[in-house]
């Protein structure tokens, strides 16, 4: 059975050092890996080239080098089409989604027409593969699999030790912040993911936590 590698948000250089060996060793014996952007350094990438080729698009944390990944990209392999984004839609809205969650004293629901909007920016796909907001997610969305495998670094900036930021930027920040910590342990462990490619057809994902 072929298998995909799945890797996003490892912000390496920015929030870790280096990608955790155990991303490696989970992702052993994988045909083609792909990353869903906030790779940070381009080290990642010749990291992860050492266990199968690896296919990336940048994210909003992404600069330099990385920044001239491309937004989307459709991966064929097999028979299957697979959609790769960040996962990031546009700043205005996501603010938009924070603030009024706040205003009204609910849990930040960030998945209310997230899928729909990333899956317009592909024509026809089988899976859909994304990261950006640090939870493991498998859900048929329109016929297609949406899938994302958490993140490599799940807490982002590690909480009193972070810079504040100002402004509308600062509010989401910390609301994003106390919205992962609502998940619980588990949530916030580092995770990447496999798509299993079975010879009859269709694609299996699944989520791997990384201790």
């Amino acid at each position: 059975m072929t298998r995909i590698g799945v890797v996003a948000d490892s912000h390496v250089g920015e929030f870790i050092d280096r990608l955790p060996a155990g991303v490696l060793a989970a992702l052993a014996g994988c045909k083609l890996i792909l990353h869903a952007g906030d790779i940070c350094d381009l080290s990642v990438i010749d990291e992860l080239e050492k266990i199968a080729p690896t296919v990336a698009v940048r994210g909003d944390h992404d600069r330099g080098a990385t920044a001239q990944l491309p937004r989307d990209l459709v991966v064929e392999i097999e028979g299957r089409r697979i959609g790769l984004t960040h996962g990031r839609r546009a700043r205005i809205f996501e603010f938009s989604t924070v603030l009024s969650h706040i205003a009204a004293g609910r849990r930040l629901n960030y998945r209310a027409g997230l899928h729909r909007a990333l899956l317009r920016r592909f024509s026809r796909i089988d899976c859909l593969v994304y990261g950006h907001w640090h939870e493991p997610a498998h859900v048929r969305v329109r016929g297609v699999q949406c899938f994302s495998p958490g993140a490599v670094c799940p807490w982002g900036r590690l909480e009193g030790n972070e810079t504040p930021t100002a402004g509308l930027a600062g509010i989401s920040d910390r609301a994003v912040r106390r919205y992962r910590r609502q998940l619980g342990a588990e949530a916030m462990r580092p995770r990447v993911g496999i798509l299993e490619l079975p010879p009859e057809g269709g694609i299996r994902p699944r989520s791997i936590a990384i201790d």
